[in-house]
C-alpha cells in the first residue's frame, strides 16, 4: 500500500522509502507501520507511507496546476519506489504488479487528491526509461494501481463562497478571492460568475479584473509561468466541475472508502464545517449515525459523553473502520449509502427552486458517493478558552440532536419511559440525520469560541510556534492514522 499525504515540507524524497516530516498524520502512520515488536500480526512492511512535497510554496497558481504536479509526483514515486523493491527480489520479476494506493490530503491538499485523481491512469510502466537492460524488462512490465482510502480533513469540498466564517457579499468574495491568485478565484468558485447574466455578476467580473490587474505583477513572479493560460477559459468552474463532472467523479467512487473529517460547532475559520462535510440547508440526504460521544455500548445514551462509545452499523459492511470506543474528541460518525443516482432527495422551499442551486447539486453528488464522515470537536483543544454563551443564545447541537433522534428525555422517568427508550433505540429510523439536519447543529455550540480548529485538528507543527499551539489536535490525527492502517490490514 502506498499512503500518500499532503504536508509542507520540501524536496522529493528519492533515497528513502519513508520519509521522515512533521506531520502528525505521516509520523503516526509510520509509527503503525512498523508497530508491534515480536508480534509479527501486527507488522505492517508493505505500507509505505510518503508525504507529497511538489505543492510547497505553490498553492495560490490554481487547483488544476497543484492537482497535476501531484498526480504526476504520485506515479513516480510509485515507480520508483516498486522498481526499487523489485531489484531488491521483493516481487517476481516475470509478472506484472499491483499496487494499491491511499490518499490522505489536508486542507487544499484534499482539492489537490481529487483533482489529481482525474489524471492518474489505472495502468502505468514499471519504467519510463527506454534504455532499461534486460531487453527493456522494466519498461515493459506494468503496474496496476488499485485505489483503496481516500480522506480528507477540513477539506472545502464545495469551495468557501457561501461558506466563510462569517457571511459576506459576492463582492467582498470577488475582491478577495481574486487578491488571492488562481487558487482564490478556484476556491471562491469565481469563474462561475461568467455563467450568469445578472448586473450583479457583471459588477463582480469588473472588481476581478480590477484587481486582477492590481496584482498581476505578484503572479508573474509565482513558479508557473503559464498560470493565466491554465484559467483561460472564464466559464470553466473547477471546483463544480470536480463535484458533478464524471471524470473527477468516477475516480473517486472506485476507493474502497471515502472519509471526510470536519470541525463542529464553528472552530474552524478557514474551512467551515458545511464545506468540509459539503452539507447543505436544502438537502435531504441521509446519514446513517453509526458512532458517537454521546452513545454507550448497548446503543443507548451515556450519563457522560466522555464515556462513550460507538454502536457498529448492523450491516457487515466493507470498509468498517470505527471499532471501539469513540473517544471525547469525536462528536459523532455517520455515513452516506451510495447511490446509482448523482441527485438525492431534496427538501425544496417554497418559492426557490432548490434543482437549479449549485451548492445543492455539488453536495448531492458527493454525497451519492458514499461518504463515512466524522464531525470532531475542538473546542476543549484550543488553547485560548472559550466563552459560554447565554441560553438564549443556543441552538440544538448536534449532541443534543442524537440525543433527541435517540428517543430519550434527559428529565423523563418512569418505567414507561425506559420501554420508549428501549423502543426508539431497536429502530433504524432513529439513527439517521439529513444533510440539513447536519448543518444547522454542528454550525454553533454552546460557546463562543476563537477558530483555530483548522490548525489543532491536524495538530500543524511547522513551527515550534505552531507546535505548542495544536499540540492538543495529535489525539485526532492519532485516531486517523491508527484507523487507516486497521482497514488496510482488512
Amino acid at each position: 500500500d502506498d499512503e500518500n499525504e499532503k504536508n509542507n515540507d520540501g524536496g522529493f524524497p528519492a533515497t528513502k522509502r519513508v520519509k521522515r516530516s512533521r506531520s502528525r498524520v505521516t509520523v503516526t502512520l509510520q509509527k503503525e507501520a512498523a508497530a508491534g515488536g515480536d508480534d509479527e500480526e501486527d507488522f505492517h512492511p508493505e505500507i509505505v507511507v510518503h508525504s507529497a512535497k511538489c505543492n510547497v510554496g505553490k498553492t495560490h497558481d490554481g487547483i488544476k496546476n497543484g492537482g497535476t504536479r501531484l498526480a504526476n509526483e504520485i506515479i513516480n514515486f510509485i515507480q520508483s519506489d516498486t522498481l526499487k523493491r523489485r531489484e531488491e527480489g521483493d516481487s517476481d520479476i516475470d509478472d506484472d504488479i499491483n499496487v494499491t494506493f491511499s490518499l490522505v490530503g489536508n486542507s487544499l491538499g484534499g482539492l489537490y487528491s481529487r483533482y489529481a485523481l482525474s489524471k492518474i491512469p489505472y495502468e502505468i510502466p514499471l519504467s519510463n526509461d527506454t534504455n532499461d537492460d534486460e531487453d527493456n524488462s522494466s519498461s515493459k512490465k506494468k503496474i496496476r494501481l488499485l485505489p483503496n482510502i481516500f480522506c480528507t480533513t477540513a477539506t472545502p469540498h464545495l469551495g468557501v463562497s457561501q461558506h466563510t466564517y462569517l457571511p459576506i457579499p459576492r463582492l467582498a468574495e470577488t475582491i478577495i478571492g481574486t487578491g488571492m491568485g488562481a487558487t482564490g478565484r478556484d476556491l471562491f468558485r469565481l469563474n462561475a460568475d461568467a455563467m450568469n447574466d445578472g448586473a450583479a455578476a457583471k459588477v463582480n467580473a469588473a472588481a476581478a479584473k480590477t484587481v486582477k490587474r492590481l496584482t498581476s505583477f505578484r503572479m508573474l513572479q509565482g513558479n508557473n509561468a503559464n498560470i493565466d493560460v491554465e484559467n483561460e477559459d472564464e466559464s470553466d468552474c473547477v471546483i463544480r466541475n470536480m463535484c458533478l463532472d464524471e471524470e473527477f467523479l468516477v475516480p473517486l467512487r472506485n476507493f474502497r472508502q471515502r472519509i471526510a473529517y470536519a470541525n463542529a460547532y464553528g472552530t474552524d475559520f478557514q474551512v467551515p464545517c458545511q464545506t468540509a462535510a459539503f452539507l447543505n440547508d436544502n438537502s435531504g440526504v441521509c446519514h446513517f449515525l453509526i458512532g458517537g460521544r454521546c452513545l454507550t455500548n448497548d446503543g443507548g445514551l451515556g450519563e457522560n459523553v466522555d464515556e462513550g462509545a460507538e454502536r457498529k452499523r448492523s450491516s457487515d459492511e466493507e470498509g468498517d473502520i470505527e471499532e471501539g470506543a469513540v473517544p471525547p474528541f469525536v462528536v459523532a460518525v455517520l455515513r452516506t449509502d451510495q447511490q446509482s443516482q448523482t441527485q438525492s432527495p431534496a427538501r425544496k422551499l417554497s418559492g426557490q427552486n432548490v434543482a437549479s442551486d449549485d451548492l445543492l447539486q455539488m453536495s448531492q453528488s458527493l454525497d451519492a458517493l458514499g461518504w463515512t464522515k466524522v464531525f470532531v470537536d475542538m473546542r476543549d483543544s484550543i488553547p485560548v478558552p472559550g466563552l459560554r454563551k447565554p441560553s438564549w443564545m443556543c441552538t440544538n447541537s448536534l449532541d443534543d440532536l442524537i440525543k433527541q433522534r435517540e428517543g430519550v428525555n434527559d428529565d423523563s422517568e418512569g418505567e414507561g419511559s425506559d420501554e420508549a427508550k428501549n423502543k426508539s433505540r431497536g429502530t433504524n429510523s432513529s439513527r439517521l440525520l439529513t444533510s440539513q439536519d447536519l448543518s444547522r447543529s454542528t454550525a454553533a455550540g454552546d460557546s463562543l469560541n476563537v477558530p483555530l480548529g483548522h490548525t489543532v485538528m491536524v495538530a500543524n507543527s511547522k513551527s515550534e510556534a505552531y507546535k505548542q499551539m495544536n499540540f492538543q489536535g495529535r489525539p485526532v490525527m492519532d485516531k486517523l492514522a491508527h484507523d487507516i492502517v486497521l482497514s488496510l490490514d482488512e
